[in-house]
């Protein structure tokens, strides 16, 4: 058994980052990182209940860290033990956000780069503590905006898994040694770059290294994880920056929103350490274990009324059957049916529910997070017969998705049906359902569940 593509991966080492790591995932997962892989270094604040929601819901996997100084050990152990099933792996630590131009994704960014580079490195941009002695409420991207005019000599790095020899804190080592700047550019695999080597048009890091005062002050007395401890603590005046950047402060809002939704999300045992995107049920077949067990709810009340019902089960969800089309079904019905599902939406931004009308795909708004997309639908079925699922939308590289399901139809009546649509996280942009013959195939009612 293997794990799934992880597509954009980041690994990162931590020790008592609880207040913080909340955002630097949802961060970076609105930035298009498919999965986290964190390595706790023997916190003993927070850090794990803070996760625990996010390794819920298959987004981040932590793993129990107490070697010191582990910080390199644990990036090849991402590299070696995640990094077969990703695209590109990045190295940051909780206290690094990588910038991008608005509407530019990690996946789309990194795309552009032809196959021959091997790493691609992005250089640091310095914030200071905006004026703040203690710990102000709220995001780390939102207070701290004030920053070093210059971007550093010192970057971090994406590389592709498959070409890496060995794992340093700052760069790797890679079979050809083919590593470029944020234009292509070839550039030395080095931890400190030449002061005309330096570039952010495009991306940078931005390293919020001080945080408040305060929080400073902490992380120079806990140490660094790679075992270093020649950092020592800086006067105030030192990190008091008058230039301001607040391209990541931006996102702040719906990096918010994101995290409360998260925080708020109950246990699902269903999706519990499943290695899947955000907003997913995790895999077609715990999507499968969900459907039957809301249809077999709705089977019970349907029977409890007088009415004779089958199930149906196919690849992608599950199907009540009511020979007598004309049954009074009790309670709403396909509303109900949905309602008893764990919904994706309660992982989503923004999510809404969608109606369409079954002759024609109706657009959804593009999802900034891609998510499952799953159905439930009623129909009535006057012979055996089929109908086609058609989803479109687009990847998180921006490369357009058009697929097609087929589900057959091999019993007669009344059909309550729930199914899951796509192959891959997508934005949906529409949703279809069109019967083999409406003659014979007639929709009663169709409901989306997606994510904005």
């Amino acid at each position: 058994m293997k794990l799934p593509d992880l597509g954009v991966t980041i690994a990162a080492i931590t020790k008592n980052e609880g207040p913080f790591i909340a955002e630097w995932v949802a961060y970076h997962y609105l930035l298009g990182v498919e999965h986290f892989v964190i390595y706790d270094n023997r916190s003993d604040d927070a850090t794990v209940e803070v996760l625990a929601p996010f390794v819920n819901a298959g987004l981040v996997t932590l793993l129990h860290w107490p070697l010191f100084p582990g910080q390199i050990d644990a990036y090849q152990h991402a590299v070696m033990t995640f990094g077969p099933r990703c695209d590109w792996m990045g190295f940051l630590d909780i206290d690094e956000f990588v910038s991008l131009p608005p509407g530019v994704t990690l996946p789309a960014f990194l795309a552009g780069f032809p196959p021959e580079a091997e790493e691609v490195v992005l250089f640091w941009r310095m914030f200071g503590h905006s004026g703040h002695r203690a710990r102000p409420a709220g995001l780390v991207t939102q207070n701290f905006v004030r920053c070093d005019p210059n971007l550093w000599q010192i970057a971090k790095c994406f590389v592709r898994p498959e070409r890496v020899r060995t794992m340093f804190v700052h760069h790797a080592e890679t079979i050809d040694r083919r590593s470029v700047d944020e234009k292509e550019r070839p550039i030395p695999q080095v931890w400190m770059h030449e002061r005309g080597a330096v570039t952010g048009d495009i991306a940078v890091v931005n390293h919020y290294f001080t945080r408040s005062y305060e929080d400073y002050a902490a992380k120079i007395a806990r140490g660094q994880a790679d075992g270093r401890s020649e950092k020592k603590l800086e006067s105030f005046e030192k990190w008091d920056f008058d230039h301001v950047d607040t391209r990541a402060a931006d996102n702040a809002s719906a990096v918010q929103d994101l995290m409360d939704l998260v925080a708020k999300r109950g246990a699902a045992p269903i999706r519990y350490g499943c290695l899947s995107r955000m907003g997913m049920i995790g895999s077609t077949r715990n999507f499968m274990v969900a459907s039957q067990a809301a249809v077999n709810a709705m089977k019970k009340c349907v029977e409890a009324a007088g009415h004779t019902v089958k199930l149906q089960h196919s690849l992608f969800g599950t199907a009540l059957v009511i020979p007598n089309s004309a049954a009074t079904l009790p309670y709403a019905g396909l509303d109900q049916l949905c309602l008893d599902m764990p919904r994706c939406a309660e992982l989503h931004l923004r999510a809404e529910e969608h109606a369409l009308d079954p002759a024609e795909s109706v657009a959804l708004d593009p999802a900034r997070i891609c998510g499952s997309v799953w159905i439930g639908v009623e129909l009535e079925v006057l012979a055996p017969s089929y109908v086609d699922v058609h989803l479109t939308g687009d990847r998180r590289d921006g490369t357009r998705l058009s697929q097609k399901r087929r589900q057959a139809l091999p019993n007669v009546g009344r059909i309550l049906a729930l199914m899951v649509v796509n192959n891959e996280p997508v934005a949906p942009l529409a949703v279809g359902l069109h019967p083999s013959d409406p003659q014979v195939v007639t929709i009663r009612a169709m409901r989306v569940f997606g994510g904005n």
